[in-house]
């Protein structure tokens, strides 16, 4: 992946749903984002592949990467111009299209990839029969979508979020096989070398799971579905991202304290200003020209 640009360069909108390393990296929303293809990286291996909202083309790149060929395909003209410049290679190409209306050829690819699509799809119901149109005999979907009983509340940007059981009968008619796995966000504690942990990469590292959860309560469901059985599986990928520090917050919520004073006596100097423009003489005279004023207006009237 070619990811290291100056965001001051970048020449697309940061709109805070869509995924730019430029921009996001190394925060938690960048960790999350590419953990999703990096799962993917071994199904895709030598396969055609789908990569439907695209955006701004880092996971479809990733994919290309094991994959025998990538179509990215967004609804953003802009993001799809975006994908081509900085991404673009011989065997990864970006288009423009809609996820009701893909633009491909049936039986056309061996993996559709749709992370974090359906839940901005008006028909969703027509994007589901899509992905089994294009689908060659014997290939897999990865289907990512958030938990609706977990994702935070208010995204403008989501038309339907589903819950575990809602979005398998959705993919039921469609695909006989769906295997579930989940995608969670967890506070990390790390002990290694600085050479570890200095570096952006892989870690080699027992996982200790000290804080298990419920089905419901992941934050994102990831589907591998196909219409026969199938052998794909998704490996478990742990990434570290969005560095957390006690001490930063601290330092933080002090400075969001000190301005918190700063205007809390700010406003009690103004409050103090008017109380006294209020006692003067001249403010008198004026208040009562107004109200003469207005009772003529009413009188005319």
């Amino acid at each position: 992946m070619t990811d290291a640009v100056d965001a001051d360069a970048v020449d697309i909108e940061n709109d805070g749903e869509r995924m730019i390393p430029a921009f996001h990296r190394p925060s938690l929303l960048y960790a999350e984002h590419l953990t999703r293809y990096q799962a993917a990286a071994e199904i895709v291996r030598g396969k055609r592949v789908l990569d439907i909202a695209s955006g701004s083309g880092y996971g479809s790149s990733l994919l290309a990467g094991t994959a025998a060929s990538v179509v990215g395909v967004d609804v953003s003209e802009v993001a799809v111009a975006y994908a081509t410049r900085q991404y673009g290679a011989d065997n990864l190409e970006f288009r423009h299209g809609n996820a009701e209306r893909i633009p491909l050829e049936d039986d056309s690819v061996d993996v559709v990839v749709t992370f974090e699509t359906i839940e901005h799809v008006e028909d969703y119901r027509a994007f589901v029969a899509e992905i089994d149109r294009v689908l060659a005999p014997g290939g897999v979907a990865l289907v990512s979508t958030p938990n609706d009983l977990e994702f935070v509340e208010g995204n403008h940007y989501h038309l339907h979020e589903f819950v575990y059981d809602e979005l398998r009968e959705l993919l039921a008619p469609h695909f006989a096989h769906v295997k579930p796995f989940f995608q969670a966000t967890w506070q990390a504690v790390a002990v290694g070398t600085q050479e570890d942990f200095s570096t952006e990469g892989v870690v080699e590292a027992t996982v200790h799971n000290l804080a298990p959860l419920e089905r419901d309560q992941f934050l994102y469901f990831y589907f591998v579905c196909s219409r026969e059985p199938t052998d794909a599986t998704v490996p478990t990928v742990l990434a570290l991202g969005g560095h957390h520090s006690d001490r930063a917050i601290q330092q933080r919520d002090l400075a969001t304290q000190a301005r918190l004073e700063e205007l809390e006596t700010a406003l009690a100097g103004a409050r103090h200003d008017l109380e006294v423009l209020r006692s003067t003489r001249s403010h008198k005279i004026a208040t009562g020209i107004s109200a003469v004023a207005h009772r003529l207006r009413l009188t005319r009237g």
